[in-house]
């Protein structure tokens, strides 16, 4: 697709965003093009999984109205004024452009840096599993995070980074939130976000994290089939209409801040909060390691944010990577 085209998709889904019905001529005239054009460009919006209505005298609307996130706005709302950060329309994943904003850039980037994207159309999860990221409805974030000492200094980012994310909701007046380990944040029960952490450098000396989180806002209903497992968004736990734009700046501000705490004490503190928020403490659980299955009861995490379990065999831990929790008989 041209650049062109690009800005006309963006400037059609600009003047649709307020859900109200827009005639084919009255857009073909605000935006200098014919109302050829404007039909060939509605099905470019439906490409990006935005549900267009089309009726004959009306024109078209959009299902629902977005709210379009602002940098300009987002930036006056971060705490941290010195971090920058860059909002896309459309981008494969936010870690993705991340990386690719460390490799292009000439000075080393600010610890807080960050990507947020009004989708993702290769959005992926812990254990290459697909996260479902559809336009303008939820977050996509990412989040650069410095590893001066190395990458063994991220062991437990991930748990910080969940626990940061479970406190930030609860602040918000969010009841019945939990965490899983190592960094799936539930409420009631069904999941809201996900964080996914990649690393990169050497063990000892030098590195960094791309913390890369995706949280349910208000997942559209049509979308429900391509979900396999129980999921929950914030606007079904609130009582008033979310605005997308302060929930985005509230998630910036607590995962710089929580990042920002972790590179200076690691967990220190955190065990004992993660204990209080833990979706599986005390109870029978499944452990997917690969072809293999290991069971037992959770027990919370260590200080270096391992899960405990307590096996036939005694108390074990297991770090991240591959494994993967699931509830027990």
């Amino acid at each position: 697709m041209t650049n062109a085209a690009i800005r006309l998709d963006d400037q059609l889904i600009e003047l649709l965003a307020d859900g109200h019905f827009h005639s084919g001529q009255k857009l073909a005239e605000q935006l200098g093009v014919s109302r050829t054009a404007i039909n060939k460009h509605m099905s470019s919006l439906e490409a990006l999984q935005l549900d267009v209505f089309r009726v004959h005298g009306k024109g078209y609307k959009l299902s629902e109205p977005l709210q379009l996130l602002d940098q300009t706005a987002l930036q006056a709302l971060a705490a941290d004024q010195q971090a920058p950060l860059l909002v896309k329309r459309v981008t494969t994943s936010t870690n993705d452009d991340l990386k690719q904003w460390l490799a292009d850039s000439e000075e080393p980037l600010s610890a807080g840096s960050a990507v947020i994207a009004e989708m993702q159309t290769a959005g992926r999860g812990r254990r290459g599993k697909t996260w479902i990221s559809p336009f303008g409805a939820n977050i996509y974030l990412s989040v650069y995070c410095p590893l001066d000492d190395g990458l063994g200094s991220a062991l437990g980012l991930s748990v910080a980074a969940g626990i940061g994310l479970a406190q930030s909701l609860q602040k918000a007046g969010i009841e019945g939130v939990s965490v899983k380990w190592p960094n799936d944040v539930y409420i009631k029960g069904a999941k809201v976000a996900g964080i996914l952490v990649e690393l990169e450098g050497q063990a000892t000396s030098g590195g960094h994290a791309l913390v890369g989180i995706g949280l349910n806002l208000r997942m559209p209903e049509r979308l429900r089939r391509n979900i396999d497992q129980d999921y929950t968004d914030i606007q079904s736990h609130l009582a008033e209409p979310l605005v997308r734009q302060e929930w985005v700046a509230l998630l910036l501000n607590s995962t710089r801040d929580v990042l920002n705490n972790f590179s200076q004490h690691g967990l220190s503190g955190m065990v004992e909060t993660w204990r209080t928020l833990d979706h599986f403490y005390g109870k029978p659980v499944r452990l997917l390691l690969g072809q293999h299955e290991q069971t037992g009861v959770a027990q919370g995490i260590d200080e270096h944010g391992a899960l405990l379990v307590k096996q036939d065999s005694g108390l074990k831990r297991y770090f991240g990577g591959e494994v993967s929790v699931r509830a027990g008989q």
